[in-house]
């Protein structure tokens, strides 16, 4: 150990001992002399020849600095074909427009229409309350009136026609040529006729070869001139066969009335002897047109055989009966039957207080498979309800499958008819 104090030259040697220099393999060395020596010189780069190495940490700052001018690069490219495009469409980077209101002179009404003050009040509507919406054909209504088939005269028009046989080609041939004089179904207040009728042929008693003709508007003597050729009718048809005509008023809104009908026997005509003959008939009203003194129901019908299910509305009944009080408290008894008179199924309506104009529009479904469809009956009967006595019944009506309005039900399958049907 030294005594002493010690020289600037030992606390040098201490303190390079204490700190190593940054540069690779660099160091400060002070020898006993006090001078220093540096290896320094042996581990930097040689400048003397021009060569410069790089330092490795130098390699990856220029590697940075040329990612960040990329990047630059792109954001620039972005924004010019932002400016181009807006500029093609300029309404792409524009905000939504608003619709503002301006209040004007007038004030608007639906659809930005300007409403002008009227000096005329509309009957139908008031300034608080809006205006009612009335169908058409209740409009329709108030100017007409529909006669009841009572009102109806017996003489309900004619009809002519003419008829040929071929023998060769088994065809009849059966030319609708007019009507003349049809009783109108309707009466309107200011004297316009509104029957519009057309005519329906059919070959009884098979039911075969049905036809109908064109429908003439606003008419009571329409003039028709079709020809019609029903194929396959043999000679012993002809002794047995008849001719069943219907003239029909057609109705928009509700189901065609039949006006009157006719039958001919084609045995009358001894079409062998005759090229072609003309023959002139009255027609005349249906059975089921009469009221008859019990009154009548009336029924809708609709026939679904994918299902098959015979759908049954009772709407109403209208000319009831009266009992000993003068009025009635009627119900409706529905019964599904085979031909043998055997019960299938039984359905019923509510009772109606003190009406002799009940209305019902009740609905009921019977199943009904093709294998029971020809035998089934439908039997209806209107029931005066009595809490003291027992029930009478009011009337009565029977529909089979024969029944004009069943057929037309099942020849339309899924469609709704409806029709009155008298009491017996």
């Amino acid at each position: 150990m030294r005594s002493g104090p010690e020289g600037i030259g030992d606390v040098a040697v201490r303190l390079a001992s204490r700190h190593r220099s940054p540069w690779k393999g660099g160091g400060l060395a002070i020898g006993e002399d006090g001078r220093s020596s540096s290896s320094f010189d042996s581990n930097m780069p040689s400048l003397q020849h021009g060569s410069y190495s790089h330092a490795p940490g130098h390699e990856w700052l220029f590697v940075g600095l040329g990612g960040a001018m990329g990047l630059v690069g792109l954001v620039a490219v972005a924004a010019l074909l932002a400016v181009r495009k807006r500029r093609q469409y300029p309404s792409l980077l524009l905000p939504p427009k608003q619709v503002i209101a301006v209040r004007s002179g007038l004030p608007k009404g639906p659809g930005g229409l300007k409403q002008t003050p009227s000096p005329l009040q509309s009957p139908l509507s008031t300034d608080s309350t809006p205006s009612p919406i009335v169908p058409f054909h209740a409009l329709l209504e108030d100017r007409t009136r529909k006669l009841s088939p009572s009102e109806l005269p017996v003489e309900r028009g004619t009809i002519s026609f003419t008829l040929s046989y071929d023998p060769v080609s088994l065809a009849l041939q059966v030319g609708v040529v007019n009507c003349r004089q049809l009783c109108e179904l309707v009466v309107s207040r200011d004297g316009q006729c509104l029957l519009d009728p057309y005519v329906k042929l059919q070959l009884l008693p098979d039911r075969e070869h049905r036809v109908k003709t064109r429908i003439v508007r606003a008419t009571t003597s329409p003039q028709y001139d079709e020809q019609f050729t029903m194929y396959g009718v043999t000679n012993e048809q002809m002794n047995m066969s008849t001719l069943h005509f219907q003239v029909v008023a057609f109705d928009r809104y509700s189901r065609d009335t039949v006006v009157g009908e006719c039958v001919y026997r084609l045995a009358e005509a001894e079409l062998m002897l005759h090229q072609e003959m003309r023959v002139e008939l009255p027609l005349l009203p249906r059975a089921t047109d009469s009221v008859a003194a019990r009154g009548e129901l009336l029924l809708s019908l609709t026939y679904q055989p994918a299902f098959n299910n015979l759908t049954v509305v009772v709407l109403k009944a209208r000319g009831l009966s009266k009992n000993d009080a003068g009025t009635a408290d009627p119900y409706v008894k529905l019964y599904l039957r085979k031909e043998s008179g055997e019960r299938i199924v039984k359905k019923k309506t509510h009772v109606r207080r003190a009406t002799l104009n009940p209305v019902y529009n009740e609905s009921f479904v019977f199943e009904l498979p093709d294998s029971k469809l020809d035998t089934a009956v439908i039997d209806l009967q209107v029931i005066n309800h009595d809490r003291s006595n027992r029930n009478d019944v009011i009337g009565r009506a029977l529909l089979n499958m024969e029944d004009a309005h069943v057929v037309e039900v099942l020849e339309n399958p899924g469609r709704q008819v409806a029709q009155w049907h008298h009491l017996d």
